[in-house]
């Protein structure tokens, strides 16, 4: 029969055209029993494929090309009540058959006893309210038909197919997915071979010479077998409506392509943002370099570094503002370098903020220094005359020889003569080179030459400072000095010499201020001295001009032991009545053992020893460790005072090479002892930076009753009680502390007996 809607033909019984799927009239059906049991419009049956007969007047089909195109789609099963589309389009690829294929016979299928009375329920499937049937409550299988899963019963002793299988024949289960074996044979997958040939793989045998369309099972004598109005399943089983078809994975794709372009829009617009703010910031910065370089152009050089340093704590890297920042530095120093103000220059690269290039501000602070240091040396090394004349205002007056300017600090100066004591008082004046009260050290520093080795401490203690002494100028601070002083001054000197100044030593300072070098090696002297507080701020501004003569000698009242307060009692001077001595200053008897302060005398007795230093003396047992202090100075029985010097000491003691030894202290408190041997050396040897405190010892040993002077290392062993005991009786060490000039500053006598009580008292017991 042919399609009224595309013309072509279609075998008899079809109830959809196979080629555009319109809905055809059916006839009759041909040969065709009507089942004992009619289905109903929504019941499929399942075509028993492998029982179906094969007419044998049916002719073997010409192998015909399957298309592609096919019309009906191999997925989809129809329903009796789909409504025939609208329009189908015909394959032009399809084959039409030279005659209609014959109707096979298909004995009606016996009634099966386990599916009568099983309602059907229907579903609406995705195909637009196609009908579905379930496997709930299927109506009775006609014969070729395949039961419901897990419902079949056992007929004749054997199991019905299970589910997907046709059902056993001969007693065999076909393979899983297989349809029974015709002639002892079944190749796995399809349906049996008729004619003798296997059909393609996956389809069902070409009846009449043509392909019936996927999905559908094979066409008998030109028609579809009976469904009672409706395409029968799939064989076997229902088939669920097939899906649309779509290609896996791209929903995943879609939403990971998303993210990417969404991820990529952010990133440009971030670096869209930051290009735009890195160029606002670029132009900030550039106006930030603008405004400190106008600055420093203006000489304005405070507000230029604030400036770098502003654009430096956001961006410490900058080179552009480091090099601005150092620049800025350097030519401020050098607006004052100009004027020979290097002091000032110095100050300002000190200053410098550790953004600056180190190297090159310590380049230039080292060649600023270098350049205060020759700038001092032609200033002021050279003293002039120039340098005699001190002012206040219009007020002008001039040292003259052989006398002394003392500025006060009640600013008051004093101009006095040392030849008749007549003196004339002016205001406070201050220096020709303008140092004046209320400066510093560091004016004073910066205006003369004073550093070690041409300058000096001229100390001062007791209750009136009457007690005068030396020490070598290294650079200390006033308070340092004042650690141990009343009083401090520092020194420079100058001698004139075929009419010229040259600078004195520290040793020709005190030597000429305690008259104690000869008369005949300087002419003219001057003593420029600047009095401190503990703060180092200047109290007292002194010149001293004088003829180093008798007159000076005199003035320093050294000859007749009047002590005028400008300097040391000296030897048998002052307050102290000490008989001369005259005794053999080799020998030690029972009289060295006294001390005297005017009047007064004490005897240091055995197991104590007795201690004199500028502020008072002191005697101490070592039995019972009880003190007795006065403010009293004593002096020895031969006359060795305070003040005196290392020559006084050895022309009144047997002080000698062998005989004597350095007894040395070190440590911040002067802890640690240790002994060297005296071999002449000069005290400022001793103090060449290892030790803080030197003494030089004698010792003697009382043997049967008269006094023997002990060895050098005999000394050292009894103080260190390194001897037997046994070996001493009664031993006194006496010792004499000096400073680096040989300026006597301390006595101690120590008379004790050798014993366990003296190995005790020195700790070396425990």
């Amino acid at each position: 029969m042919y399609c009224t809607k595309c013309g072509r033909e279609n075998a008899d019984g079809v109830k959809f055209c196979i080629h555009c799927g319109a809905m055809m009239e059916q006839p009759e059906p041909v040969n065709q029993e009507t089942p004992a049991e009619p289905a109903s419009a929504e019941q499929g049956a399942v075509s028993e494929m492998a029982e179906q007969p094969v007419s044998a007047e049916q002719p073997a089909p010409a192998e015909q090309p399957v298309s592609a195109e096919q019309s009906a789609p191999a997925e989809q099963s129809v329903s009796a009540e789909q409504p025939a589309p609208a329009e189908q389009p015909v394959s032009a690829e399809q084959p039409i058959p030279a005659e209609p294929i014959q109707a096979v016979e298909q004995p009606a299928p016996a009634e099966q006893p386990w599916m009568a009375n099983q309602p059907v329920i229907v579903e609406q499937s995705w195909m637009g309210g196609q009908p579905k049937q379930t496997m709930e409550n299927v109506p009775p299988v006609q014969m070729g038909q395949m039961p419901p899963m897990g419902q079949a019963s056992v007929q004749g002793g054997q199991m019905p197919p299970m589910m997907g299988q046709a059902p056993m024949q001969g007693g065999q289960m076909p393979p899983m997915g297989q349809a029974p074996m015709q002639g002892g044979q079944m190749p796995m997958g399809q349906v049996p071979m008729q004619g003798g040939q296997m059909p393609p793989m996956g389809q069902v045998p070409m009846q009449g010479g043509q392909m019936p369309p996927m999905g559908q099972v094979p066409m008998q004598g030109g028609q579809i077998p009976p469904t009672n109005g409706q395409m029968p399943p799939m064989p076997y089983a229902a088939v669920p409506p097939a899906q649309p078809s779509q290609k896996k994975g791209n929903g995943a794709v879609k939403v990971v392509v998303g993210i990417i372009v969404a991820l990529l829009i952010i990133g440009i617009g971030v670096l869209a943002f930051l290009f735009i703010n890195k160029g606002s910031q670029e132009k900030k910065l550039q106006n930030q370099l603008e405004t400190a370089a106008n600055y420093r152009a203006d000489g304005s050089y405070e507000e230029a570094i604030d400036a770098y340093l502003e654009i430096l704590e956001k961006n410490p890297e900058n080179s552009e503002a480091i090099d601005g920042l150092t620049n800025t530095y350097i030519e401020w120093a050098e607006r004052y370098a100009k004027d020979e103000n290097y002091e000032e220059a110095i100050s300002i690269l000190k200053g410098a903020d550790d953004h600056a290039k180190s190297k090159t501000i310590k380049k230039a602070i080292s060649e600023y220094e270098e350049a205060l240091e020759a700038l001092n040396a032609a200033n002021n090394e050279g003293f002039t005359d120039a340098d005699l004349v001190f002012r206040n205002g219009s007020e002008e007056v001039t040292v003259e020889r052989d006398h002394a300017l003392i500025v006060r600090s009640s600013g008051v100066s004093y101009c006095s003569s040392y030849v008749d004591g007549s003196y004339e008082e002016y205001g406070a004046l201050e220096t020709s080179r303008g140092l004046k009260l209320g400066d510093s050290l560091e004016d004073y520093l910066s205006l003369y030459t004073v550093e070690s080795g041409y300058s000096a401490w001229e100390l001062y203690s007791g209750d009136n400072n009457e007690y005068t002494s030396f020490a070598e100028y290294e650079g200390q601070s006033p308070a340092t000095m004042y650690e141990s002083y009343n009083n401090v001054w520092l020194d420079i000197g100058f001698s004139k010499e075929n009419g010229e100044w040259r600078a004195l030593t520290d040793r020709e300072i005190r030597d000429t201020w305690f008259c104690e070098a000869p008369l005949s090696d300087y002419e003219e002297v001057i003593v420029f001295a600047v009095n401190f507080d503990s703060w180092g701020e200047v109290v007292g501004i002194s010149c001293e001009y004088f003829s180093y003569n008798e007159v000076w000698v005199e003035w320093q009242a050294w000859d007749n032991g009047t002590d005028s307060g400008n300097g040391d009692s000296g030897n048998g001077s002052g307050d102290y009545s000490v008989p001369e001595y005259d005794g053999n200053k080799e020998e030690f008897t029972d009289a060295d053992l006294m001390f005297y302060c005017g009047s007064d005398s004490t005897e240091v007795s055995l197991n104590h020893s007795f201690i004199v230093y500028a502020d008072g003396s002191q005697i101490i047992s070592y039995v019972d460790a009880e003190r007795e202090t006065t403010e009293d100075v004593y002096v020895t029985n031969r006359g060795l005072a305070l003040g005196m010097t290392l020559e006084d000491y050895k022309n009144l003691y047997f002080v000698e090479p062998g005989y004597a030894a350095w007894e040395l202290f070190r440590g911040e408190n002067n802890e640690y002892t240790s002994f060297a041997e005296y071999t002449g050396q000069d005290p400022f040897d001793m103090y060449d930076g290892t030790y803080n405190n030197a003494w030089l010892d004698i010792g003697f040993c009382k043997e049967n009753g008269e006094w023997r002077a002990l060895r050098d290392y005999e000394v050292q062993d009894t103080w260190f009680c390194d001897a037997n005991l046994d070996d001493y009786e009664e031993v006194v060490v006496f010792a004499v502390n000096l400073d680096q000039w040989g300026e006597i500053r301390g006595l101690s006598l120590e008379h004790f007996t050798y014993d366990d009580g003296w190995v005790e008292w020195q700790g070396w017991a425990n």
